[in-house]
């Protein structure tokens, strides 16, 4: 008896020691979603990893406590760890619509006094429940069906849950939904995974207990008004009381829904030229393989989309990329549909294909365009931070890559010219004919020969002519005249950003293609520029990059940019 108290005491000490080692939570879980004027719901606080000497419960102002405290204790083994869980549930009846927060709980565990989060509960209007078509004798209006949507207005697009719910007084042995609704202007996805517990909600001032039978998303498809209903249930009741009705066993009863309608808002107009489709809430990530490559590489863009809008609305992001980038339509990777606790969910996998066709940096910032139905306008989503990358020359850069002719010059040496000659003697036995083909053959060799040399003494592609620095000043004084102007803020960036790079080339006696914005600042610093000016050209290049491939150029900065070019310019050719 003394060994089995050692042994179970050992356990326990391993045990605590094992939960000392976990991490200490305490958190309080409330509803998901809005509740319905007079239901019932629960709320659960729980203290894991730690045992609590006292708990304090929070201020439920605006519920009434209808259950609890329940408290329950658990311990066990996960995976060869030891845990520890203590939770206290509170049944709570919700009173008039609006939004409640429930404070904040407080569990003391030795010298530690750990805190929950407040939980913010919105409790809507009560659903109106509608009244059974037909009823058995002596049940009058304790029990009937109804179908309850989340929400009476939607966009087009947007997911509607649709709940088939039972409302009783009286005890109910089993269902069975004999035709679900199949509205016309919505698609329907039936979905398994939702909440089934009895819950209690008053209607007109009765209590009744309420389960949901059926629920399903709804994707509308047009604007207007949608009808869903009704639906038809056949349930099997037992009776009251004893007697020869309980012997002879449940009552059959056939119920139906009344109808329900849903109105259909059109999407705003006019929409985003790369708007994707999605409506509702969208989150997205967006990987390259690589940052660094050569123009004789391909870039791959990973993209992976999640949202809770209608699948077959949404299309593939198209994306804008900066001159010398060429993008293909993208490969979808993986495709699939699932359902959450409270949604149906689509998700899919994209690979873009992406070839730099000339060297330099370029600065990436992908966009995937949603409507949000929580604030009613369009909403672009990018990236955390841009994606950089750099372009070097490959070996084939510059090459200029001739297609071979459809029809081939055939190649005539002299054995080839004597048989030919042969020939025409043959077929031109009378001397005028044979001199005019002797002149024919002649006139072809000496072309021939000519081509020829022509192919070997090709000259090569001319290059353009390289502007003088007199050329670049004039250029840069018509963008000065476009800062005043206002004009095209995009082309201005693009041509400042140009005319820098030009212009600091000349002074370094390099090529403007191979000059980044790292590459300038080492080469500067090298010459002895000074920081100043370098942290100028630096902010010019800069903002000229992000206005051009990101999508954020203003008219108010152009004017500023510009002197500030015009200013560092100045210092580093003087």
């Amino acid at each position: 008896m003394r060994a089995l108290f050692l042994l179970v005491s050992l356990f326990l000490t391993g045990s605590t020691r094992l939960s000392a080692q976990g991490t200490i939570l305490f958190e309080a879980e409330g509803p998901s979603r809005e509740v319905a004027e007079g239901s019932r719901f629960e709320v659960v606080f729980s203290l894991k990893n730690a045992a609590a000497q006292r708990f304090v419960p929070p201020d439920f102002k605006g519920f009434r406590i209808t259950g609890g405290p329940a408290e329950t204790r658990s311990a066990g083994f996960v995976n060869g760890k030891s845990y520890n869980q203590q939770s206290w549930a509170y049944e709570l009846e919700a009173g008039p619509p609006g939004t409640y927060t429930i404070g904040i709980a407080v569990a003391q565990t030795g010298s530690q006094t750990l805190r929950t989060q407040p939980l913010v509960v919105r409790v809507g209007k009560a659903k109106k429940a509608g009244k059974p078509q037909k009823s058995a004798p002596g049940m009058d209006d304790r029990l009937f069906v109804s179908a309850e949507l989340d929400r009476e207005t939607a966009w087009v697009g947007q997911q509607v849950i649709c709940q088939i719910k039972l409302y009783t007084q009286v005890n109910v042995s089993e269902f069975d939904i004999l035709e679900l609704p199949q509205p016309e202007g919505a698609f329907a996805q039936e979905r398994r995974r939702f909440d089934t517990r009895v819950q209690y909600q008053t209607v007109q001032r009765k209590k009744y207990a309420v389960r949901t039978l059926h629920e399903m998303a709804l994707f509308p498809q047009q604007s207007g008004q949608i009808v869903i209903g009704p639906v038809h249930v056949r349930l099997g009741v037992e009776p009251t009381g004893g007697g020869l009705r309980a012997l002879l066993g449940s009552v059959p009863m056939l119920l139906q829904t009344p109808p329900v309608a849903l109105t259909v808002k059109p999407l705003p107009e006019p929409a985003p030229a790369n708007f994707s489709g999605g409506v509702g809430a969208y989150s997205w990530t967006v990987a390259a393989d690589k940052t660094s490559l050569s123009t004789d590489d391909a870039l791959s863009l990973t993209v992976r989309v999640e949202g809770n809008g209608d699948p077959r609305r949404f299309a593939s992001p198209r994306f804008s990329l900066p001159t010398g980038l060429e993008g293909f339509e993208p490969k979808t990777l993986e495709q699939e549909e699932y359902e959450t606790g409270e949604q149906y969910v689509h998700a899919c996998k994209l690979e873009y294909a992406v070839l730099p066709k000339e060297p330099g940096t370029y600065s990436l910032m992908p966009e995937l365009v949603v409507f949000d139905p929580d604030s009613n306008r369009y909403r672009t989503l990018r990236v955390e931070q841009p994606i950089v990358l750099t372009v070097t020359p490959g070996p084939n850069y510059g090459k200029n890559q001739a297609l071979p002719d459809t029809i081939k010059t055939p190649v005539v040496g002299p054995n080839r010219l004597g048989l030919l000659w042969e020939q025409a003697v043959r077929w031109f036995p009378t001397l005028a004919a044979g001199g005019l083909m002797a002149g024919l053959i002649t006139a072809a060799v000496v072309l021939f020969f000519r081509r020829r040399k022509k192919q070997h003494t090709a000259p090569q592609v001319p290059q353009q002519p390289k502007p003088n620095q007199r050329q670049l000043r004039n250029r840069f004084q018509e963008l000065e005249q476009m800062s005043r102007q206002n004009q095209d803020p995009k082309a201005f960036y693009h041509e400042l950003l140009k005319a820098v790079q030009y212009r600091v080339a000349a002074k370094l006696g390099c090529e403007p293609a191979v000059l980044t914005e790292q590459v300038m600042r080492e080469k500067l610093a090298e010459r002895g520029v000074s920081q100043s000016v370098l942290e100028v050209l630096t902010r010019v290049w800069q903002t000229c990059e992000t206005a051009v491939f990101s999508g954020q150029a203003t008219t108010e900065a152009m004017r500023p940019t510009w002197e500030m070019a015009d200013a560092a310019l100045r210092q580093l050719e003087g």
